[in-house]
């Protein structure tokens, strides 16, 4: 009985061991194929705000500048441009001169590892609550590759969006793995997450719904508390640097911004569903009609109804969606023309993949669902590096922000200057004297019509735009 006993202990040894590697190659693989899909944009070039915030900033230069992180705003070297507060946001490409040198291509490449990573953290926080290696797989895979994300990963600038994600998918999972009431590591990493970006300061919401989610809120509100003090003191911080907690960006009303929530969410609902023909920005007009909020607030409740009874996983993803996608509906305190991007449904996109994991721990996989599914890791593969290629240079990325938001007319200038700088003057002027007959009032438009007479070397013309430049409000 003994020696059977022995044979019988070595085996399961063995078997588990088998699964143990398996799930790790399986894992290896995801990874793999992730950064695959993403390993094209190694090669782009730095666009849009690139240039800006990376390659003339000079406080990514010396180490000498890193307390002014924490003390001013993010764009303290451009006063003119808007105020945003991340300093840890900043120490992330600081790390990246010192490595890797000045702004170039290859600072794509820690985007993409990033990423990797990202996936990674998602992975480990999915396993740990549902408890199934398939589900957690299955759903990593999909906020992988899924098209949305191309921005996020595709664009250096945007490189907030996977470190936000990174710090407070683990705070999430080391207050989940806490062995006492407080876990320092996850209020550490919490904090990370606020210094990194305005919308970490959902970090003690999520503390909250996550343990509501698994016992009551009495324990939910007791288990947030610790979370106030980074958060009180990244405020302070910000009050410091910018001079108030909050800044309105644009002429929208409070009503307005909420009335234009039913807008926002539509388009953001329908590129998740549907994410083709993706771009930089999208063309969403403030709403004054009321009854599409009252129709969101049927579909809330609705939805709130259906909740009641699922898993307490399920109740914590929509509740993980719903916090992080808050402070992207706040438009009133964004950029006025320039409030919808696809990159604000990374974080989100987390809680959509642990109620993903959730179905597929259920699924059994027979040979045609395998089949299925393969088909979809195909499509959302091709997607993704469909939408990657807008990226490429400035040229393909305003193209196609032109076609997704022609109302914006910082895209058909920003258009022209590429044009020009690409040496392709012929094509940038009628670009720019569009914009002129369009809005007149554009300083922009006539600044950058005297740049291209100056490269067509016409000096008289270039002089009289520039003149009428400084005659224009700027937008």
């Amino acid at each position: 009985m003994q020696k059977q006993s022995a044979k019988g202990t070595i085996r399961c040894g063995t078997q588990f061991n088998y699964w143990g590697m398996r799930q790790r190659l399986q894992l290896g693989a995801v990874f793999l194929l992730v950064f695959v899909v993403f390993m094209p944009s190694m090669h782009y070039d730095l666009v849009y705000d690139d240039f800006h915030q990376l390659v003339i900033n000079p406080r990514l230069t010396a180490w000498s500048y890193v307390p002014g992180y924490f003390t001013t705003n993010l764009w303290s070297h451009l006063p003119e441009l808007p105020h945003y507060y991340r300093p840890v946001f900043l120490l992330w490409f600081r790390l990246l001169y010192v490595a890797l040198g000045a702004p170039s291509s290859i600072w794509h490449l820690p985007s993409i590892l990033a990423h990797v990573v990202t996936t990674a953290c998602v992975f480990v926080l999915i396993r740990r609550l549902v408890a199934d290696f398939k589900g957690a797989a299955l759903a990593a895979a999909l906020f992988a590759i899924h098209p949305i994300n191309a921005e996020p990963v595709a664009w250096v600038s945007a490189a907030g969006e996977p470190l936000l994600t990174i710090f407070l998918v683990l705070s999430v999972f080391c207050y989940a793995q806490r062995r006492g009431p407080i876990s320092l590591s996850s209020i550490v990493f919490a904090a990370l997450a606020m210094f990194t970006k305005e919308a970490g300061i959902v970090a003690p919401a999520l503390i909250l719904a996550y343990e509501w989610t698994q016992s009551s809120l009495k324990n939910a509100v007791v288990a947030a508390q610790p979370y106030a003090l980074p958060a009180l003191l990244y405020i302070a911080f910000r009050t410091v640097a910018l001079g108030s907690p909050m800044k309105v960006a644009g002429p929208i009303s409070l009503a307005a911004m909420v009335l234009t929530c039913p807008r926002l969410l539509s388009l953001y609902a329908r590129h998740l569903v549907w994410p083709v023909h993706l771009g930089l920005g999208y063309d969403v007009p403030v709403e004054t009609a009321f009854w599409p909020l009252l129709l969101l607030l049927v579909v809330i409740a609705g939805l709130g109804w259906l909740l009641r009874g699922s898993s307490a996983n399920i109740r914590f993803g929509a509740a993980w969606f719903a916090i992080t996608l808050i402070p992207s509906l706040a438009i009133r305190y964004i950029d006025w023309h320039d409030y919808v991007h696809d990159r604000y449904l990374y974080l989100p996109f987390v809680g959509l993949a642990l109620i993903a994991a959730v179905w597929f721990a259920r699924i059994r996989f027979t040979r045609p669902r395998i089949v299925v599914a393969g088909a979809l890791v195909l499509a959302l593969c091709w997607g993704t590096r469909a939408n990657l290629r807008v990226w490429q240079n400035n040229i393909s990325l305003f193209s196609r922000a032109i076609e997704t938001d022609p109302g914006n007319p910082d895209f058909r200038n920003d258009l022209a200057v590429a044009y020009i700088n690409a040496h392709r003057e012929s094509e940038a002027y009628p670009l720019l004297k569009q914009l002129i007959e369009i809005y007149p009032w554009y300083a922009d438009g006539y600044y950058n019509m005297g740049y291209y007479y100056q490269q067509i070397g016409n000096s008289e013309e270039a002089k009289r735009y520039y003149l009428m430049s400084l005659s224009k409000q700027h937008y």
